[in-house]
């Protein structure tokens, strides 16, 4: 019986198996290469990873990587490939053309759009906080991702700003009425996107969203 490859051995082949747009690396860890893992690069910067794991010797198993994300991952679009590490290459990269690449390929996509439309929210939410908090005096801003908090403590009373992507929420605390009318009235002209009719008026709840 054939001896299975290690992983790093296999990269190679397959990779000129599946053609020239895909490049084989060495995986590592620290410094140290590891022979029961690998990695393909795609010229347009798609990634598989390939490797033997330790509760299943002598199978290989190949799956698509995909860029930092909270993209909300569906059934079947992260699945993988498993084969026996003594098929042949071409086999083996035969499998990886027809029923892995082409998932992968339209998940990357989607997976990218949503990070360019995340980071694109997220870069409002900052440039609208910090522009916010120079409008309002004694205001201070703190910003996590595509949230954003505006506080401002006032004699008496206290006023929160929540900013989430598109989203606003004024919450007051022992803050009388005329300063949630204000803060209302504020919010709605420095913030474009939020519609606030000219007879709306705040309302002031002890820790609650208005």
């Amino acid at each position: 019986m054939e001896t299975p490859s290690a992983v790093a051995e296999l990269a190679h082949p397959i990779a000129v198996q599946l053609g020239g747009n895909w490049r084989p690396r060495q995986a590592y860890h620290g410094a140290r290469e590891l022979d029961y893992a690998a990695l393909f690069t795609h010229l347009d910067g798609r990634q598989l990873h390939l490797s033997e794991r330790f509760d299943d010797p002598g199978r290989l198993h190949i799956r698509g990587a995909f860029p930092a994300t909270d993209y909300p991952f569906r059934r079947g679009e992260r699945d993988s490939i498993r084969v026996a590490m003594n098929t042949g290459v071409a086999e083996i990269a035969e499998l990886i053309k027809s029923d892995l690449i082409p998932v992968h390929r339209d998940v990357h996509s989607r997976v990218k759009e949503h990070n360019r439309k995340q980071g694109e929210i997220r870069r409002n939410v900052e440039e609208t906080a910090r522009d916010l908090s120079s409008r309002l005096p004694g205001a201070q801003a703190r910003i996590d991702g595509s949230n954003a908090y505006i506080y401002m403590n006032l004699e008496p009373g206290e006023v929160r700003i929540g900013l989430d992507g598109d989203t606003v929420n004024i919450a007051l605390n022992d803050a009388p009425r005329v300063i949630a009318d204000a803060v209302v009235y504020a919010v709605s002209r420095f913030l474009p996107h939020v519609q606030t009719p000219e007879e709306e008026y705040g309302e002031c709840f002890h820790g609650r969203d208005l």
